[in-house]
């Protein structure tokens, strides 16, 4: 699990965001292969299994492979939203 706790570090400082106050209610949202879910806050990098709140901002929802394949450029985001192997749910700007 700490490696995927430097994998999200490095992603949230690639981001582009006009005021990163927003990561705190942004959740990563992974599901692994044996289907365990994860919620990781971008701001703080808690991980938990469940949300205990309904005031969350935006969650981006993908398996931890299509999180791979993002971390290692091997796909776009957008095909991968086409795909429908990532699914945003929330509000969109919080991203910008």
């Amino acid at each position: 699990m700490s490696n995927l706790k430097n994998d999200i570090e490095e992603v949230v400082k690639n981001l582009k965001l006009a005021n990163n106050n927003s990561l705190n209610n942004i959740y990563l949202h992974l599901i692994d292969d044996q289907n365990v879910d994860n919620f990781i806050n971008l701001d703080t990098g808690e991980i938990t299994k469940k949300l205990s709140h309904k005031n969350y901002g935006l969650i981006i929802k993908m398996s931890l492979d299509t999180f791979n394949e993002l971390k290692n450029n091997e796909k776009h985001p957008e095909d991968l939203m086409f795909e429908e192997k990532i699914k945003i749910s929330g509000d969109l700007k919080l991203l910008q």
